[in-house]
C-alpha cells in the first residue's frame, strides 16, 4: 500500500521524513540504518528503502574486547 510523502527543505536540501506512526510500526529509531536503491522504470525512478540491522557503537565494542 503506497503513502505520499512531501519532500521537506532544510538548509537547501531535501529530505523524506518518515511519518512517526511509520517509524514505529517498522521499529524504526536513531540507530536503525535505511538504504537506499534507485530503480529506473518505464514510469521514472523508484526509491527503494530496506532496513538493516541497527548500528552498534564501534566505542563500546572495543572496550568490551579490551575487558573481555
Amino acid at each position: 500500500m503506497p503513502i505520499q510523502l512531501t519532500p521537506t527543505k532544510i538548509k537547501g536540501s531535501k529530505y523524506l521524513l518518515i511519518p512517526k506512526d511509520l517509524a514505529q510500526l517498522l521499529e524504526i529509531d536513531d540507530k536503525s540504518i535505511l538504504n537506499l536503491t534507485i530503480e529506473d522504470t518505464d514510469r521514472g525512478q523508484r526509491l527503494i528503502y530496506s532496513i538493516r540491522e541497527k548500528s552498534s557503537n564501534p566505542v563500546q565494542d572495543k572496550v568490551y574486547k579490551k575487558i573481555g
